[in-house]
């Protein structure tokens, strides 16, 4: 009985990881906009280039929390829509060693991802801020290994769209710029002449619009195998 229901679980998780994308990046889109809106209304310096997007965490008042929120939500459902995912493209054609690098490299992005939710950026404390940018460093290095490794599964199916790998690949390109720079600068001590911050919006804006592509992907899959 119990591992009935456990296959039933992990049956409606694969059957149904389009949802869980879809929901989870509206809910990043809606408390970003929020918060985004609500910082720049309280300080109108608020911008992409001096402001990181983890400052959304800290914003003024209850954007903080609502920031909070809907990263703690879209995080916990990027687990489903990466089994979906993974399960979709593992049924026709097998690619152990890359499915093996997707697997872990997506597990460890979304642990670190959900650290970023419940420990804020906070400069003024140095435990805490150093949590936060330890867990930042391998969110952004496990997701971009992810989603080239997924780029590459994505390009080898000739009956996947080609949109879809090229989305992969840049929005894992955009991942690889931010820690490479910060690795740069912290090694060689390059002066941050160029904002680091600006780049870390687009690959929010890219990891939202993957999302959405691909739970659109997975829908369409599953509509396909019913019909």
């Amino acid at each position: 009985m119990r591992n009935l229901k456990k296959n039933r679980i992990i049956k409606f998780i694969q059957d149904n990881g389009g949802y869980f994308a879809i929901t989870g990046a509206l809910s990043m889109t809606l408390s970003a906009l929020i918060s985004l809106f609500w910082n720049y209304s309280v300080n109108p310096n608020f911008n992409i280039v001096s402001f990181a997007v983890s400052d959304l965490v800290s914003g003024p008042m209850i954007s903080g929390v609502i920031y909070t929120i809907g990263l703690i939500i879209s995080s916990f459902i990027q687990l489903p829509t990466y089994i979906s995912l993974v399960h979709c493209f593992n049924k026709k054609e097998t690619y152990l060693l890359l499915f093996k690098i997707t697997t872990l490299s997506s597990i460890l992005s979304i642990i670190s991802h959900n650290i970023l939710s419940v420990v804020p950026l906070d400069r003024n404390i140095l435990p805490v801020f150093i949590i936060h940018g330890f867990a930042a460093g391998i969110h952004y290095v496990t997701g971009s290994i992810s989603l080239i490794s997924i780029g590459i599964i994505e390009l080898k199916k000739i009956k996947v769209s080609k949109i879809i790998p090229i989305i992969s690949f840049i929005v894992g390109g955009l991942y690889s710029i931010v820690w490479i720079r910060f690795l740069l600068s912290l090694l060689l001590g390059i002066p941050d002449i160029v904002r680091n911050h600006a780049i870390q919006w687009f690959g929010l804006i890219g990891i939202i619009s993957w999302t959405i592509i691909h739970g659109i992907f997975l829908i369409r899959v599953k509509n396909q195998a019913l019909s």
